[in-house]
């Protein structure tokens, strides 16, 4: 059975920062092959008999058993260096979107826990160094106020925008999301550059499982 941990915390021992979403996606890839050597590992996966539209970030198939991986990397702008190479990174902001994208990636996972027939269990990873994420945020005012990721909330239920979010924020997002599960938000430590506000990497799992 793949624990996602194991890989995370594997790969942080040597890739503490990502160029982009699509350099932790490959190493990450690359870390489950690595300790999974008999599994089957597919990047953008797409399970046509469900959605034609829908593309798997990470597919790992263990003894026939399928573990979907959806991924999202948000960087706070920095720069860094982390063995002689380089990182320039952006600033992704838009952390409200951000947060709606993440828990659409939970609803999908569900969807495909009930869609996909070979299903064990999936995850919904988030990886950053904006703080503005993991803090605390409890004001009700707050457009995204449904869709915090603050430690130790549980997310569950119908999640919608603040009737006063305005239409250049929900823009292609104005859907609600229903989550059928309750999943409580824990982050843990990715790796730690420096002390400065963007030196810190934490991550996210949420994780959906079929007994």
């Amino acid at each position: 059975m793949l624990d996602i941990i194991k890989p995370l915390n594997e790969l942080s021992k040597t890739r503490k920062i990502f160029h982009s979403e699509a350099d932790f996606q490959f190493a990450l890839a690359w870390e489950i092959h690595k300790m999974y050597p008999s599994a089957k590992v597919r990047m953008e996966y797409c399970p046509a008999e469900i959605d034609a539209s829908i593309h798997i970030d990470i597919l790992v198939v263990i003894d026939g058993n399928w573990y979907p991986i959806e991924l999202k990397y948000k960087s706070l702008k920095c720069d860094k260096v982390f063995n002689d190479e380089k990182f320039m990174l952006k600033n992704h902001g838009a952390q409200d979107l951000g947060r709606y994208d993440y828990i659409k990636d939970v609803s999908r996972i569900e969807r495909l826990s009930k869609g996909l027939s070979n299903f064990k269990k999936g995850f919904a990873v988030l990886l950053t160094n904006d703080p503005s994420y993991w803090n605390n945020t409890d004001s009700s005012k707050t457009v995204y106020f449904d869709f915090r990721l603050s430690e130790r909330l549980i997310e569950s239920g119908i999640l919608k925008w603040a009737v006063h979010a305005g239409k250049g924020t929900t823009k292609g997002r104005e859907k609600p999301i229903a989550l059928e599960g309750e999943y409580q938000i824990q982050w843990e430590q990715f790796s730690k550059l420096d002390s400065d506000r963007s030196g810190t990497f934490k991550y996210l799992v949420i994780t959906k499982e079929i007994n």
